[in-house]
């Protein structure tokens, strides 16, 4: 992959990027639109179910962007609980004008059946047994398959966000829901970090003593740790299972290295004197880049190298102060952390292939950008109501929303 280092001279007004990034994301006007017929309860006592179930399938859809969704005080009065009952004249026609109609039947707090049509061709798209879980499961399953119909990729409703909450690492469905504590180390833990495809956690825990990367299965089994006595910070897991990270343990400075997933076998990247090398992490898209924040050249600024620690070089060069790089899983973008550009740290974007800039925060503090799955999310960590809570937002900074309402830090985004 060619690289552009990016001067501030050389970064293009925001609303260029912006014009660009709205097409990932659907905006009013633009794209299809989709009808939510709220789900049917096909047995007693589920009226509560039910709620839940139209809530948080809404929810999951109007967050995806995939569509602009159709205001349900238009939707016809006829309940909509099976095909059969699918008139998709009464949803094609004025005043729903709908493309698509999602709708189905909540037969247990664990048993759904969902459907998709298209109402311009009358032709069924998505006929899903939805079971297992809770009612809330349901919902983000037939959200995903909607969203995979619609577009040819992967949702996000069934993902999961790693976070830092009472000094111990917690895990919560993507749209906050959920949360339990994993890790139970009794010390301190810092900088999760899931794989790619959600099997694995690495972070930095003082069960030991010293701060050493801990990599677990979703499960809670320790895969591996390094046994270092020295600082050692944010790790994290290439597509092909390896570690990197940043260490003092050879020198003064922090450097970046390279492990095996367990750990072991760690090797130095980068080699300055009286410098600090840190945040680490993989273009997930290729495996074969790394992009990490060092201050070798004064202020923190984002530099890129190889995998095997060749051909360093700046990537972002803009003044001021970055932290925090994020590769999006697509390989497209890079979010960061800088307090420049507008005062005050925020989270910022970069295209990679374009050099353009685009700021994503404005309210408080904003830090630690993380990818949802899709490369079309982004969580962050805010102090914005008077303490660090877990946020998100679309790419183009827009739809955002709180997570966690009891504190959380540094999150980590994956299936």
């Amino acid at each position: 992959m060619a690289f552009r280092t990016i001067h501030a001279q050389q970064v293009a007004p925001q609303d260029e990027l912006k014009k660009q990034i709205g097409t990932i994301i659907v905006t009013p006007g633009n794209g299809p639109m989709l009808a939510v017929a709220d789900f049917q309860a096909r047995a007693a006592g589920l009226d509560q179910a039910v709620a839940t179930f139209n809530e948080v399938l809404l929810a999951d859809l109007r967050f995806a962007g995939i569509a602009n969704l159709v205001g349900k005080s238009l939707y016809p009065k006829t309940r909509l609980a099976d095909p059969a009952s699918l008139k998709p004249e009464e949803w094609a026609s004025d005043p729903v004008k709908a493309d698509y109609v999602s709708f189905g039947s909540l037969l247990s707090a664990t048993d759904a059946q969902g459907f998709l049509y298209d109402v311009k061709t009358n032709s069924q798209l998505l006929s899903a047994r939805l079971s297992g879980g809770d009612v809330r499961d349901l919902a983000h399953q037939f959200a995903d398959q909607i969203v995979k119909m619609l577009t040819g990729q992967n949702g996000i409703a069934t993902s999961k966000v790693a976070f830092i909450a009472n000094r111990e690492v917690s895990l919560m469905d993507y749209d906050g829901y959920g949360a339990r504590q994993f890790s139970r180390d009794g010390s301190i833990a810092l900088f999760p970090s899931l794989a790619l495809d959600g099997s694995r956690l690495a972070y930095v825990s003082y069960r030991s003593g010293h701060p050493n990367v801990v990599v677990r299965s979703l499960d809670g089994l320790i895969i591996g740790a390094t046994q270092f006595k020295a600082t050692t910070t944010s790790p994290a897991l290439a597509p092909d299972g390896r570690l990197v990270f940043s260490s003092s343990k050879d020198s003064d400075s922090m450097e970046i290295y390279v492990a095996n997933g367990d750990g072991s076998g760690a090797r130095r990247l980068t080699t300055t004197r009286n410098a600090v090398n840190i945040s680490p992490r993989w273009n997930p898209k290729t495996g074969r880049e790394i992009a990490f924040v060092s201050d070798r050249g004064g202020a923190p600024q984002i530099y890129v190298m190889d995998a095997d620690g060749t051909n360093e070089r700046p990537l972002l060069s803009l003044g001021g102060q970055m932290d925090s790089p994020a590769w999006s899983p697509d390989g497209r973008y890079i979010a960061f952390t800088w307090n420049g550009g507008g005062g005050g740290y925020n989270i910022h974007l970069a295209d990679v292939a374009t050099g353009q800039v685009l700021r994503l925060t404005s309210e408080g503090r904003n830090e630690n950008a993380a990818w949802s799955p899709d490369s079309r999310h982004l969580a962050f960590q805010s102090n914005r109501t008077g303490r660090w809570e877990i946020w998100a937002m679309h790419v183009d900074g827009s739809e955002q929303r709180q997570l966690t309402r009891n504190g959380g830090r540094s999150p980590s985004w994956a299936k």
